[in-house]
């Protein structure tokens, strides 16, 4: 009997042991083997060590005792940095480890980290890549692979208690605020200003005169397209931002549009010919986008450097070490463009709703200092409206519009000048298409250009023919710019339509000024305007009408041209216009199916005796030679060739009927407000 009590108890012990244990939660792992190693490499002064040598840490690999006391041996060295995410990601591992451990000494690590961060702060908000470390490049600030942002989304958090940092002791969050302030400050004022307007940044800048710097041999001076997306993404984060903070970040989206190169991916190769077997290129692939890690800060051009330093124009003239071993092209600003600034703005431009009216002064005057910055504050799809009024000014930026219904503004025509040097040759060196190849670049509906001047400056200011390296070229992959090939002012893409100018003077030396090209439903209106450039200055496609405008020829075999190939009832008027130019300037030509009609129109004295000309040329002119005047006359005496008639026009029209409403057969009327 006492032997079945006995046995009794202990099944019941059993029992109520057995439901204990299920009754409480699995025990959690009670060591974290990536964190204990942080302990160990935290050195002296708070920070982390990026690698041992030239090998980079492993904090998964189980130490041996004997390790751990050399890795202990290392505790008072200098080399504790903020490079490649050090000491941030350290920081972050442990404050997470601490909320799942509750591991005092893991809190203590982070914090101690923190006040590494932010004792190795300048006074004037930049962070220097190594701490106290300060040979050679170390002691620069440096934003080199995101250093210093990280260094300050560690602080931000730190600052607002979230992603585990509410752990942290909140003394922390007063010098962190500041801490955050003063690299706010550093940021603004190293934005690189590249003709009075601004950009982005380089990679490192001097730690005195906040003036950009080289770093390694092949890390030069530039225009960072990579280190310059985490610093708008930092400066987004900021609530309320100012009118300073917002053109910083408006005016930087606008260089990653102006800077990206189109229809190109950088990949790897086979080619057995390199050392390692492999080779890196920039290689045509459509639908594909990519930017470079540098660019040069006065051409905007992409460059690349070996170990020697010395810089250059194609990445093909590196070593393959330094190509293949190097982010010399990359995807980096993508994310930022498609989502985080869209939503950016949207969040930061409430007060612009309904009919909107925005002012442009480069002098601070107004809601933004740079045309692009307004342009992109504005809704993608809007059926009203906007408004950008553009104070007198220079504006030297290269304009995209993809947004319909809006009219940009100026002061004065004279006094309010677009102006931006770029030539299309150079432009399809590396790109695709056109799209970017003007100072005004339109990819939109309804838009309306008043009382400004717009330049594309390149042949005045190019002081002789360059020979550049050019992928596009398949056989030499170099190519020569003149000052007299194309350089467009304003270029419409193949499905803009709508599009409207008064009062516009539009200039380049050389040909293609004014490229409005819609085969298909393209209408383009121009009105009290002077245009002035070189061979086909003046090329619309599809249906146009100009009014009262002067046309200066600087150089070229033609001032105006058409194409109307798309529809027989295509067409360019030219009402009430006068031509001018340089001894000898021809009055136009086309090479595919035209059709001109030039009314009460006047020809200088020096223009050439010869009328609007077909060019030999391998396309089939289907519709014959359509060419129509009407009270046209030269002064000093009139040619033969420019004699009216109307009447063989199809409908022979009569003078009175070439208006606005017959060129775009009633479907647009462009002299309604």
């Amino acid at each position: 009997m006492l032997k079945k009590i006995k046995y009794g108890f202990v099944l019941l012990a059993g029992i109520l042991f057995t439901a204990a244990v299920f009754a409480q939660p699995v025990p959690l792992q009670r060591e974290d083997y990536v964190a204990d190693n942080m302990l160990l490499y935290q050195r002296n002064a708070g920070g982390w060590p990026k690698h041992i040598g030239e090998v980079k840490i492993d904090y998964t690999k189980k130490l041996s005792p004997a390790e751990k006391a050399g890795v202990m041996d290392d505790f008072a060295r200098n080399d504790a940095t903020i490079d490649n995410n050090a000491t941030s990601k350290e920081i972050r591992y442990l404050v997470t480890a601490y909320k799942k451990w509750h591991n005092k000494s893991y809190l203590d690590a982070a914090e101690k980290g923190i006040r590494y961060l932010l004792k190795m702060q300048y006074s004037n908000g930049g962070f220097p890549q190594f701490y106290p470390d300060t040979s050679i490049y170390r002691s620069e600030i440096t934003f080199n692979d995101n250093a210093m942002i990280n260094a300050l989304n560690v602080l931000w958090d730190v600052t607002h208690g979230i992603n585990d940092f509410d752990v942290v002791d909140k003394s922390f969050i007063n010098p962190s605020e500041k801490a955050i302030e003063r690299g706010i400050d550093c940021i603004l004022k190293t934005q690189i200003k590249v003709n009075g307007k601004l950009t982005v940044w380089c990679a490192q800048y001097d730690k005195h005169t906040l003036q950009p710097a080289k770093a390694r041999a092949y890390e030069l001076v530039s225009l960072s397209g990579l280190e310059s997306v985490g610093i708008v993404e930092f400066l987004m984060k900021v609530q309320h931002p100012s009118k300073q903070i917002k053109d910083a970040v408006n005016n930087a989206v606008q260089w990653f549009q102006q800077s990206k190169i189109d229809g190109y991916n950088y990949i790897d190769i086979k080619d057995a010919t390199q050392p390692n077997g492999r080779d890196r290129i920039l290689a045509p692939e459509k639908n594909s986008v990519v930017w470079a890690r540098f660019y040069d800060i006065e051409t905007n051009k992409p460059f690349f450097s070996g170990r020697n330093g010395i810089k250059k124009w194609s990445v093909t003239e590196i070593e393959n070490e330094r190509r293949t071993a190097y982010a010399w092209y990359g995807t980096w600003p993508k994310k930022l463009l498609e989502k985080e600034y869209p939503e950016w703005l949207k969040k930061n431009s409430e007060k612009l709703t309904g009919p909107i009216k925005i002012v442009v002064d480069i002098n601070g005057k107004g809601n933004f200092t740079s045309i692009q910055s307004a342009i992109n504050s504005l809704p993608d799809f809007s059926d009203k409206p906007s408004v950008i009024k553009i104070k007198n000014g220079v504006y030297k930026e290269k304009i995209y519009l993809k947004k319909n219904n809006i009219a940009l503004q100026g002061e004065s025509r004279d006094n309010t000048i677009i102006t931006y040097a770029i030539a299309r040759d150079e432009w399809r060196c590396t790109h695709p298409d056109d799209w970017g190849v003007a100072t005004i670049n339109i990819d939109a509906n309804d838009i309306t250009l008043k009382d400004l001047t717009i330049t594309n400056s390149y042949g005045f200011d190019a002081k002789e023919d360059r020979v550049i390296d050019c992928p596009a070229d398949t056989v030499t992959h170099k190519k020569t710019i003149t000052k007299t090939g194309h350089q467009m002012a304003l270029r419409s893409m193949d499905s803009a339509t709508r599009l409207k100018a008064i009062n516009v003077h539009f200039r380049s030396f050389a040909g293609d000024t004014v490229s409005p090209w819609n085969t298909e439903n393209g209408m383009f209106y121009f009105k009290d305007c002077v245009i002035e450039g070189g061979v086909d200055f003046y090329c619309p496609r599809g249906w146009a009408y100009a009014e009262n405008c002067t046309f200066i020829a600087n150089t070229g075999q033609a001032s105006i041209w058409h194409d109307g190939s798309r529809y027989q009832d295509s067409r360019t008027v030219l009402k009430n216009c006068s031509f001018k130019g340089f001894d000898g300037f021809n009055l136009g030509r086309y090479h595919r199916d035209a059709q001109f009609y030039l009314i009460n129109c006047t020809f200088a004295k020096n223009m050439a005796d010869k009328d609007i000309y077909l060019v030999r040329t391998t396309n089939v002119i289907k519709w014959g030679r359509r060419v129509y005047y009407f009270n046209c006359h030269r002064q000093g005496g009139d040619y033969t060739w420019h004699k009216d008639n109307l009447s063989p026009a199809n409908g022979a029209p009569k003078p009175g009927d070439i208006n606005v409403a017959w060129v775009f057969k009633n479907k647009w009327n462009p002299e309604m407000n």
